[in-house]
């Protein structure tokens, strides 16, 4: 009897382990500055085996491509262990009519961090990520139940620490209804900088708005248009503003 309880315990246990996957998805937005349209960024996820494939593909678009041209590719590389993300690797590839800035980050044999830009090697932590995979990472998290969450996040040319906590359910409009959101907020008093995210259940927690305030003020949107195949457009009133 024993033996067959311990089955049937298992057996009851794995829906709950399936119902912890990000499945697979591709998420256009439309990418402001300081509320002046920039341009377009397409993110899609892939999942071959245990490794999670998130790429990103960002052009100016509108009256901005007609100042500058510019196309950012990033692809981040995750591993998927013990019902937790882990980075695996980086890459950013930057081109404007005349620059061009490329590097990488990756895992060396001796199990550190090495950045390419900065030729130097870092010690590993369980919550290290990059600029573009930590935003899996919180999908990820918040699919688990969990609200306070601290990344550490290796960016061009040091690393920093991000906690990024639980600050209220919000409802935003949509072409697809209205989609409950949990917006999530990571503050540094330090340097007064702020990355806020409003992540949809409904959309196994993507962030459907994302809004990031610089030290020096400038302000980055990103607002999600398309989800798959359905357009998600935002219709965004003074509550749902950033402060």
């Amino acid at each position: 009897m024993r033996f067959i309880s311990v089955i049937f315990t298992i057996l009851l246990m794995q829906p709950l382990a399936f119902a912890s996957t990000i499945k697979d998805f591709t998420a256009n937005y439309a990418v402001y500055q300081n509320g002046f349209f920039l341009g377009n960024s397409q993110r899609r996820l892939n999942r071959p085996n245990n490794i999670y494939n998130l790429s990103s593909i960002t052009e100016s678009a509108g009256i901005a491509a007609w100042f500058f041209k510019v196309k950012i590719v990033e692809t981040s590389k995750l591993r998927l262990k013990d019902n937790k993300l882990f980075f695996y690797s980086y890459s950013y590839d930057e081109k404007q009519k005349n620059k061009h800035d490329k590097h990488s980050l990756s895992l060396s044999k001796s199990n550190k961090l090495y950045n390419s830009f900065t030729k130097q090697y870092y010690p590993l932590s369980n919550n290290l990520h990059d600029g573009l995979g930590f935003t899996l990472a919180i999908m990820h998290d918040l699919k688990n139940g969990i609200r306070k969450l601290k990344y550490t996040i290796a960016e061009k040319e040091h690393l920093k620490s991000y906690f990024i906590k639980f600050i209220s359910e919000e409802n935003i409009s949509t072409d697809d209804g209205d989609v409950k959101t949990l917006k999530m907020e990571h503050y540094d008093a330090k340097t007064k900088s702020r990355f806020t995210f409003w992540c949809a259940e409904k959309y196994d927690f993507l962030p459907i708005r994302i809004n990031n305030i610089k030290q020096n003020g400038d302000e980055i949107t990103l607002n999600l248009t398309r989800y798959n195949n359905k357009d998600v457009y935002l219709y965004l009133d003074e509550d749902n503003e950033t402060d």
